[in-house]
């Protein structure tokens, strides 16, 4: 029978008056196959085990001197605390009371795999002191990457390492040296240098950006990029970040770079100071405990920036080229029935010289109640009113408010094979002018009228069918529909009638936008079309495999205006195709065929391949202008447009491959592209990139663009860190 020695000195150690703290217990254990005791010593042998507060310790041999409160483990000491530590040692002192221990020779390891290993190291009260160590995650035999220190010390508690002369090691081969180094061993946030960024470009020169990560408190945390680029100048970002009690993340960013006077010189750029903001959050629940069975969200994304490089400088090789940004500030609410909502937008455009000319929405509120029936199931309605603020700097501005009450009524024929509706659309909306005291009746030539009206009633007549039917193989569904839509009462002030509308048109067409902009425009306000008698015609198919699986689908529509030709000719046959020939193929198509031209004025293609372990994806898009369209000039080279992005990723084994290309298929060049090979095992990482692109830059005269071409190299240290270099190798 296993001899047990419990030596369970639960010292209660009963606090003094002076102590505030009260009672206090230290849980101390220690057993083993073969227990001696001579005098205060005791001596434990064969699969010895200790327990000391939290920290489980097993050795082949364990003295241990109640008098002295020290214990030594002697043979394969393995020692754990929870589960976030294993130590491995050949010998360790330790004394209990002063908690101070030396373990000679000591391997660490903690839960995310880090290790060091040291011919000695000394523990006083869970800092682990250590000479001459090695430090890595990989394997303990043969690591990939390794640091090989002089000195310093882990602190288990705050889960960090700190070393003195460190060198990190490839393999064998040294390849870097860091007086001081200091990285945490747990994935838990905490503050402290991230990897920086390094690079060297012929515009910019040595390009060194060094982030610096701020975590004081759990709700938030800010992380600083200080940049130098030698050769253009000098700047700084930061990114804060604040969760609130529904871990909803809020996050602001702010940008400044200041240019040197020879590199804005050299390439005539506009902005000698490139700064911006973002703002960023999202919240649902924002006012449900209020009311009771209501459901609201709120959003804002806001981003102000005076050049397109203040979204490139965030990062060496930043892209951005979206010239057109729109902030937003949106909030909704809604119950069962009813739903209310509030929106900003603002609206940017860095091609402009300024956006003073621009409409801006501050605000629009809806109200809106949810389709319902009244008096029978067959009899529904609905009802919409909104109040949108339309604002700028520069013209006239408007203040518009609508209702729309869409009325209807719906029934099933023939066993439900057929459903018939009608409807009767009301709408009313007044138009408040602002600012508008310089602005001219485009068919008067007048001052035009600061008020305005404009309602009608429109009704609707539709027919629709739906069927089904399985098969053996395969299931399909599909669907007819047919809607006749007409005014049958119409009122318009004479700023909104149909011959302002034209005579705008004609002005439109011979004038230019800067003299264009002192002329009322009707066409922000109202569609004309609506007015117009038409037919919409709809069909649609699918078939599914016997596991509920889509295999094909063909989509259709059409409009026809019954008393305008011109308007019907401008519209185009919609038709959408997609198709999943195996498992694993998808490929869907949007097709748009102009009457007016005789040819396919839009098309959009998808093709996405997923097996075998490859990804890839085909995307095609061709434009037509739709002014080229109206005035006969669509084979111009300037009114399409036409593009050609693909991407594959595949997995060889030994490495790992992916790509990217953009090409424009209409001007005959490539818009970016991008070739990266990389290899990730347990503890090391590698990736070797090539790309090239075309970004648009703001000068003095216009936007210009400029090729920009570049080799990047990334190695991955996991968990410690990872650090790449760029170098462009082109500018045009």
């Amino acid at each position: 029978m296993r001899a047990l020695l419990l030596i369970s000195l639960f010292v209660c150690a009963i606090a003094s008056a002076q102590t505030p703290q009260g009672d206090k217990r230290k849980i101390f254990e220690l057993s083993a196959n073969n227990v001696t005791s001579r005098g205060s010593v005791v001596v434990a042998q064969d699969n010895a085990f200790m327990l000391s507060e939290d920290v489980y310790m097993y050795a082949d041999k364990i003295t241990y001197n109640r008098e002295e409160e020290s214990a030594l483990l002697e043979g394969n000491v393995r020692i754990y605390r929870g589960g976030s530590l294993f130590v491995d040692a050949a010998r360790v002192e330790m004394n209990l009371k002063t908690k101070h221990t030396i373990l000679q020779p000591a391997y660490f390891q903690n839960e995310n795999g880090m290790w060091f290993s040291g011919r000695e190291v000394q523990d006083s009260d869970k800092i682990y002191t250590f000479k001459k160590a090695i430090i890595s995650s990989c394997d303990v035999q043969f690591p990939i990457w390794h640091l090989k220190s002089t000195s310093g010390h882990y602190n288990s508690q705050k889960e960090y390492i700190s070393t003195w002369n460190s060198r990190l090691y490839f393999g064998s081969l040294p390849v870097f040296y860091l007086p001081y180094f200091s990285f945490p061993t747990s994935t838990e946030r905490k503050s402290g240098l991230l990897t920086p960024e390094l690079g060297s470009t012929s515009r910019e020169g040595f390009v060194y950006i060094q982030p610096l990560y701020i975590a004081p408190f759990k709700q938030w945390d800010i992380t600083l990029l200080p940049q130098i680029r030698v050769d253009r100048g000098r700047g700084i970002n930061a990114e804060f970040r604040l969760a609130d009690e529904k871990n909803n993340i809020a996050r602001f960013n702010v940008g400044y770079f200041r240019q040197y006077h020879e590199y804005m010189k050299d390439f005539n750029l506009l902005n000698k100071e490139i700064f911006g903001f973002e703002f960023e959050y999202s919240r649902a629940g924002l006012l449900e405990p209020l009311f009771t069975n209501y459901k609201d969200h709120f959003y804002t994304s806001i981003m102000y920036m005076n050049d397109l490089e203040y979204k490139r400088l965030q990062k060496l090789n930043g892209r951005y080229s979206t010239r057109l940004h729109t902030s937003r500030i949106n909030y909704y609410g809604q119950s069962d029935n009813h739903y209310v909502g509030m929106y900003f937008k603002y609206f940017s455009n860095l091609a402009q010289a300024n956006n003073n000319n621009t409409f801006q929405t501050m605000p629009n509120l809806q109200y809106h109640r949810f389709l319902d029936t009244i008096f029978t199931n067959h009899l529904y309605y609905s009802l919409d009113v909104q109040s949108k603020n339309i604002t700028r700097h520069t013209g006239y501005t408007y203040w518009q408010n609508s209702i729309n009450v869409p009325i209807g009524l719906n029934f099933s024929l023939l066993k439900d094979y057929i459903n018939v509706n009608g409807k009767v659309d009301l709408y009313a909306s007044n138009v408040s002018l602002g600012n508008a005291q310089d602005t001219l009746d485009p068919l008067s030539r007048e001052r035009v009228e600061r008020s305005m009206q404009y309602a009608y009633a429109n009704y609707e007549l539709g027919i629709n069918s739906d069927v089904a039917k399985a098969y053996k193989y395969f299931f399909h569904t599909m669907h007819l529909e047919a809607l006749f839509n007409a005014p049958s009462y119409r009122y318009t002030s004479d700023a909104m009638s149909d011959q302002v509308y034209q005579a705008y048109s004609e002005l439109a067409g011979s004038m230019s936008s800067a003299a264009l902009e002192a002329y009322w425009n009707p066409n922000e306000i109202m569609d004309f079309s609506s007015a117009q008698p038409k037919v919409d015609l709809k069909f649609s198919n699918y078939f599914y495999n016997t596991q509920g699986q889509e295999l094909f689908f063909y989509r259709v529509y059409q409009r026809i205006y019954t008393q305008d030709q011109i308007l019907t000719q401008n519209q185009s046959l919609r038709q959408e195709v997609g198709t999943t020939l195996f498992d694993g193929l998808n490929i869907t198509a949007n097709i748009f065929y102009s009457y007016i031209a005789k040819t396919f004025n839009e098309a959009s293609v998808t093709a996405s391949f997923n097996k075998f372990g490859v990804q890839s994806t085909l995307n095609y898009f061709f434009r037509i202008d739709s002014r080229a369209l109206q005035a006969g000039t669509y084979n111009d080279a300037a009114s399409r447009s036409g593009f050609l992005r693909g991407s594959l990723r595949y997995d060889f084994g030994y490495f790992q491959f992916s790509g990217n290309l953009g090409y424009d298929t209409q001007n005959y060049y490539f818009k970016d592209w991008s070739v990266i090979l990389s290899r990730d095992i347990r503890c090391f990482g590698i990736a070797l990139k090539f790309a090239a692109d075309v970004r648009p830059i703001l000068t003095r005269n216009n936007i210009e663009t400029i090729a920009n071409q570049y080799i990047k190299v990334e190695f991955r240290f996991v968990p410690l860190a990872g650090v790449g270099f760029t170098q462009r190798l082109q500018n045009q």
